[in-house]
């Protein structure tokens, strides 16, 4: 059933050639990503751990409470788990494109018999828009903004989540790194890394949401 929120089908955000963009943006980012994962698996990892751990235990500025070979066996570690958060966030990045380009189909079919998007749409819509430009910064706002103008709901509240969805692929590689240092022997380094991912899950969700807000006042 239609509603006075329901937005028309012809709208710019609802273009057929915004999601070629966003979809060939995703696709991109997702193979650049798993390019550096396949990097990462067909570098020596045991050579380079070594060394690195040789020049580490050399320095009088850092101080290590375990062995040089056991430093380079984490350090192996570690960047094998971080070349399995690579190829996984990239190979996931494309999937998400192709997926996204359906899902917008349905989206517009939706929209031309007069029913509503889903309520996840503008939080999801804008969060890959985000995504995909997250070579430009502050993105974020740009998400948000995106976010906001598609609300049927909230403009604020879906820019915030749109921050949430932001940066998806470095979710997956963050959590990959986390396995990392547990596996790796080093489970105090979790800690750290969990904050860095709350920190930067905060900065985006902030500026989205100021995005969404920001979108509010225009419309």
């Amino acid at each position: 059933m239609a509603t006075p929120n329901t937005p028309r089908e012809s709208s710019l955000l609802y273009d057929t050639k915004l999601d070629y963009v966003i979809a060939a943006l995703l696709v991109v980012q997702g193979l650049i990503i798993a390019l550096i994962g396949l990097l990462l698996v067909n570098l020596d990892r045991s050579a380079f751990a070594t060394e690195l751990a040789a020049e580490l235990t050399a320095d009088p500025e850092f101080t290590f409470s375990i062995s040089q070979p056991a430093l380079a066996a984490a350090i192996e570690t570690l960047l094998t788990w971080t070349a399995i958060g690579f190829l996984v966030a990239g190979v996931g990045t494309v999937l998400i494109a192709a997926s996204f380009f359906r899902y917008r189909g349905r989206v517009r079919d939706l929209i031309a018999v007069g029913d509503s998007p889903p309520r996840w749409h503008a939080p999801l819509l804008g969060g890959l828009v985000a995504t995909a430009i997250s070579f430009i910064p502050f993105s974020q706002l740009v998400g948000g903004a995106v976010a906001g103008t598609a609300s049927t709901r909230s403009p604020t509240l879906d820019g915030a989540l749109a921050g949430a969805v932001f940066g998806a692929p470095s979710y997956v590689i963050w959590a990959a790194i986390a396995a990392g240092t547990f596996a790796a022997g080093t489970p105090f380094l979790i800690i750290v890394v969990l904050i860095s991912l709350l920190l930067t899950v905060a900065i985006n969700v902030v500026l989205s949401a100021v995005g969404g807000f920001a979108a509010r006042l225009l419309s």
